[in-house]
Parts: structure tokens; C-alpha cells; sequence
């Protein structure tokens, strides 16, 4: 039976391409009664984004740079993100987060073990994502 790896290499290079890919999208929150699948497209994920008081995109200017990979291969991470609600008028559930690439594709998405309420001043939610390049080896 035939093997197939990727070397560090490139995992390196592909890590390096991927975080300028991403450069410049935006991170997004969907309410709970959205729950996407692999075929789930952009306007589905709009037709369900947060719109807490105080709800905003955070838009993601750069990924930080590759780095080794606990395990094996090449991970790049995005900065931590913050949500934060400003006030209990429009409350939300949140069921999950999505990364929104600066050309308006879908590259991760996130659903929540659990949804988060949103639904009075000070709440919030850290998001922090990773995308893992590993050797396969």
C-alpha cells in the first residue's frame, strides 16, 4: 500500500500562503437557529449573523506568522477576537463563528458546544481560531 505525507517543508509554505489568503477577512457570529453544514454558503451565514446590541464584524488585518505545530506540522492562529454586548435590546443566542475572506468566501467555521446568550451589557465572547498544515506522518 502506497504512503502520502506532506513534509515540513511544506506545511511551511502552505501555512504561509494560506495566512495571506485570509488576510483582511472578517470574523462573524450566527445565532443558534442557523446551524450550518459543508454546503452551507455565505448568504446562508448573513441570513443568521448576530445582531445583539452592540454587535460588529471584527475584521482580521493579518494572521500571526507559522509557527511549529504541537504535534506535527505548521499551524497559523488569528489574534483573539472579542464580542462584546452593549446593552439587552436585541437579545442573541449564539451558536457559532465563521471566517469570511476579504473575496466573501466561507474559510472556517466554528459551531459552539454550546450556544452563547448575548443578551446584556457586558457579555462577551473571545475567539481565538487555528488552522492546522500537519505532515500527515
Amino acid at each position: 500500500m502506497s504512503q502520502q505525507f506532506y513534509p515540513l517543508e511544506g506545511c511551511a509554505k502552505s501555512a504561509a500562503e494560506r495566512r495571506t489568503a485570509y488576510a483582511g477577512g472578517s470574523l462573524r457570529l450566527f445565532q443558534s437557529s442557523f446551524t450550518p453544514t459543508p454546503s452551507s454558503v455565505a448568504a446562508d451565514y448573513a441570513a443568521a449573523i448576530a445582531d445583539y446590541d452592540g454587535y460588529a464584524n471584527q475584521t482580521i488585518a493579518a494572521w500571526n506568522v507559522p509557527i511549529l505545530a504541537p504535534g506535527t506540522g505548521y499551524m497559523i492562529g488569528s489574534p483573539i477576537m472579542q464580542f462584546l454586548c452593549t446593552g439587552s435590546g436585541t437579545p442573541n443566542t449564539i451558536g457559532g463563528c465563521y471566517y469570511l475572506d476579504a473575496a466573501g468566501v466561507v474559510r472556517a467555521t466554528v459551531i459552539f458546544t454550546a450556544p452563547v446568550p448575548m443578551q446584556m451589557a457586558g457579555q462577551g465572547i473571545p475567539i481565538n481560531l487555528i488552522d492546522l498544515f500537519p505532515t500527515g506522518a
